[in-house]
């Protein structure tokens, strides 16, 4: 797992002073852990940036002026629906020795047996999956090889095996199938209608 660093500082809270911050170029956002009073940041977007603009989960190590340095990950982002501009931003402190309850990717490696020597076509239905996991078992992603799949099978998360982590999604939910192509299925029928 690795981490990021992002430098912040305190800032107030309300509405008007989040406008401010944006007005001086950056970003508000809010610090949360367990147990603890929340903690009002902004930074920069260049700061930012990494620890959004990602494909994985990261640690960040997070150094706020006056209040020190503490881990978290990103709880959640809030976009301008017209510029896509972050315009919030929410992180959840880690604290060692408590799980913590994550979105993760899920990521594909491989191509099916199905596809290259079945025709079908793989459909990856889940892209994120939530987890309940200590940090220190915190995945980046989740990896599924899909070599082995064939047409007509699919993975569930019931068939996941991550060490540490729990899954907070329904067991026999699907996560990838490879599909036959439609094409296929309906003339197949029309074939063995005409022999």
């Amino acid at each position: 797992m690795s981490a990021i660093t992002l430098e912040a500082k305190k800032r107030e809270l309300g509405k008007k002073a989040s406008k401010a911050v944006r007005n001086a170029g950056l970003i508000p956002g809010v610090y949360y852990a367990k147990g603890k009073e929340p903690l009002a940041i902004a930074t920069t977007f260049k700061q930012l940036r990494p620890a959004v603009y990602t494909s994985d989960t990261h640690i960040i190590t997070m150094t706020v002026e006056g209040a020190g340095t503490m881990d978290c990950i990103i709880k959640d982002v809030d976009f301008d629906p017209v510029t896509e501009e972050i315009v919030h931003f929410d992180l959840l402190g880690i604290i060692e020795g408590q799980t913590i309850h994550v979105e993760v990717p899920i990521t594909l490696k491989g191509t099916a047996k199905g596809v290259t020597l079945g025709g079908g076509l793989l459909e990856h239905i889940m892209h994120k999956v939530q987890i309940e996991c200590l940090p220190a078992s915190l995945p980046e992603h989740i990896e599924i090889d899909v070599t082995p799949l064939e047409v007509g099978k699919s993975v569930h998360i019931g068939d996941l095996k991550v060490p540490g982590v729990k899954f907070l999604v329904n067991p026999t939910a699907s996560v990838v199938a490879v599909h036959a192509k439609r094409g296929r299925d309906e003339a197949a029928p029309a074939a063995e209608a005409k022999a």
